[in-house]
């Protein structure tokens, strides 16, 4: 990639398709849909559960999409109990762990907002894609710099998913280096 983090749509799809093979290798569900599959098909893209301090359980779908506006990759997500109602913005950010919430809180509609899924035409919350090249273009200049091979969802989706109950396992991080 370049001095600019962006990329399209092909270089998308590409460190997508590692990341799928990998999820396939190890099952933990994620899946790759075109647009049209994913209108067709039930959706549980990636699923998680979650259980609170209130020992509720909250169920997490999250999917990954690619911004043409941005030109970087884009989590929309959304969550609900288990009896099908669904999380409020409000919710989401108490669900938010202390480490993360005094950063984004300095401009949270700028971070966290929920709008109608590009594709599903449903609402989702998102992460917004703004600050993406900016967070991404010092790690993936260092992993140059090191010759070390980095997949830009898995590093991309290690960075903002903790922040809404996202974890990858460490199998990630060493399938990409084991690629090298």
């Amino acid at each position: 990639m370049e001095e600019d983090e962006f990329f399209g749509e092909k270089t998308f799809q590409h460190y997508c398709a590692e990341f799928i093979k990998h999820s396939q290798q190890i099952g933990d569900g994620w899946e790759w849909r075109t647009s049209k599959e994913a209108l067709e098909l039930p959706l549980d893209d990636f699923e998680v559960t979650e259980t609170t301090a209130a020992t509720e359980v909250i169920k997490y779908e999250y999917h990954v999409l690619h911004s043409c506006s941005y030109q970087v990759p884009v989590l929309y997500f959304r969550a609900s109990f288990l009896d099908g109602r669904p999380l409020t913005l409000t919710d989401i950010w108490e669900g938010i762990h202390e480490c993360y919430k005094m950063r984004l809180q300095q401009g949270p509609w700028d971070t966290i907002t929920q709008q109608e899924h590009p594709i599903l035409g449903q609402p989702f919350f998102v992460l917004h894609p703004c600050k993406t090249s900016e967070f991404m273009t010092p790690l993936l200049k260092n992993s140059r710099k090191i010759n070390r091979n980095v997949n830009y969802i898995t590093s991309w989706l290690s960075i903002v998913g903790p922040v809404v109950g996202l974890n990858l396992p460490l199998s990630y991080a060493r399938a990409t280096s084991q690629d090298e």
